[in-house]
């Protein structure tokens, strides 16, 4: 006969609700489970906090701050005058870098009526020995430094197109251009030469935009084959 307390049952039929939650008791060499700290409740859901937030915003802010002048400037023509003279000094720069790293002489090839400027390899022309290029100042004498070529003749190469060509923005024209000394503002075509040892020849040219009245004159330091500009028109080199 086995002796012990028979579970009570209600009316119908169902345990009461003090034997269903009492808890059973623990197995034998069973490790206790920590108690779960008081107040806490499992949550179904990770969130982020306000401060994570807030420092993946700053990131963003800071991404797209460096971010869009770049993409504005790649995917939007250059436009105004700032554009003309950008595409300007970026013709003069490409022509010296290419006869430079080429050791060849290139030609920037401006038409003034079309605002169209071209870089691409220069016709060779052969005076005196060697095939140097002869570029004499006022005394006559050769004033450039040499060039590091071999010695002997050098074979005339052709005027090649496409290296590089842009046109000037809407609504800017030149005004004015010297090239080589020569006065080509009125000719379908004006030819500036870049040599192999980073020299060039003269060229002084004004831009001019009628909506603004705004002019800009770029000019070539010989010696060095590079740039310069002045947006005072009082300022502006007379010859």
């Amino acid at each position: 006969m086995t002796t012990g307390r028979s579970p009570r049952f209600t009316a119908s039929g169902v345990p009461p609700l003090s034997d269903i939650d009492r808890p059973a008791p623990p197995c034998p060499g069973a490790f206790p489970l920590p108690p779960a700290p008081s107040g806490s409740r499992p949550s179904a859901h990770s969130a982020f906090t306000l401060i994570e937030l807030l420092v993946v915003v700053a990131i963003m802010g800071i991404i797209m701050t460096i971010a869009v002048p770049f993409m504005h400037n790649s995917l939007e023509r250059r436009s105004g005058m700032d554009g003309a003279v950008r595409d300007v000094l970026e013709a003069c720069e490409q022509a010296r870098q290419f006869a430079i790293l080429q050791q060849t002489a290139q030609e920037l090839r401006i038409r003034p009526h079309e605002g169209v400027l071209e870089v691409g390899t220069a016709p060779a022309h052969v005076d005196g020995p060697g095939g140097a290029l002869s570029s004499p100042d006022l005394a006559g004498n050769d004033w450039r430094a040499v060039d590091n070529r071999a010695p002997g003749p050098q074979p005339a190469v052709a005027g090649k197109a496409g290296s590089f060509q842009t046109r000037l923005p809407d609504g800017v024209v030149i005004e004015a251009i010297l090239a080589a000394g020569e006065d080509a503002t009125d000719s379908e075509l004006a030819r500036v030469r870049f040599y192999p040892n980073g020299t060039s020849d003269e060229m002084n040219l004004v831009l001019y935009r009628p909506e603004t009245n705004e002019r800009r004159q770029l000019w070539l330091e010989i010696v060095t084959g590079l740039a310069d500009l002045e947006t005072d028109p009082t300022k502006f080199r007379l010859h």
